[in-house]
């Protein structure tokens, strides 16, 4: 019986040695980065739900991305962003942005590594309901989660989701995105 009460504690200093063993390995010099990506989003708008208040359009983004490692835990990263036209019957809207955002990781082993990202994104968006069109533009905040993988030396792959609120607009977008560090 009072070797089952120490196998807690046993299990939690080995998780805790080889975690802080997986920094250690993880530990690489800081750099620069460059990548791009491919994601599919949701909008929720109030021009694009159906009578069901249900999204009836989804669309692909792409983004091109840069960013400076400094180790294995905090980068910082600018993007661009096109998120295409989205259209639905009458309604038709372009949006695009430029965006900066500081990115927390969490090496667990050699390969992987889940991340929290918060950024600021600089849109630019028109949008038309028949012949009434607008455009507007302003900044809003987003954040997101996601996982690295390494898979060479130089090359990482992350798998991401993100979440931007531009002004009355929900975009909901998950990505892969492919990078090379210098």
């Amino acid at each position: 019986m009072n070797k089952l009460l120490h196998m807690p504690l046993i299990v939690a200093g080995l998780s805790l040695t080889s975690a802080g063993m997986a920094f250690e390995r993880n530990d690489r010099e800081a750099g620069f980065y460059a990548g791009a990506s491919a994601g599919y989003y949701r909008i929720n708008d109030d021009d694009f739900l159906d009578e069901d208040d249900r999204l009836k359009d989804n669309r692909v983004a792409w983004r091109a991305y840069a960013g400076f490692e400094a180790g294995r835990i905090f980068a910082i990263e600018a993007a661009y962003t096109d998120f295409g036209d989205t259209s639905d019957g009458q309604a038709n809207m372009e949006l695009t942005g430029v965006s900066g955002a500081v990115l927390i990781n969490i090496p667990l082993l050699e390969v992987v590594a889940p991340y929290g990202k918060l950024g600021v994104m600089s849109w630019d968006r028109k949008r038309s309901l028949g012949p009434l069109s607008n455009s507007d533009s302003g900044s809003d905040i987003f954040y997101g989660l996601g996982v690295r993988f390494a898979l060479a030396s130089n090359v990482d792959m992350r798998l991401e989701y993100e979440r931007y609120d531009i002004d009355d607009t929900d975009i909901d977008m998950a990505s892969i995105n492919l990078q090379y560090r210098f």
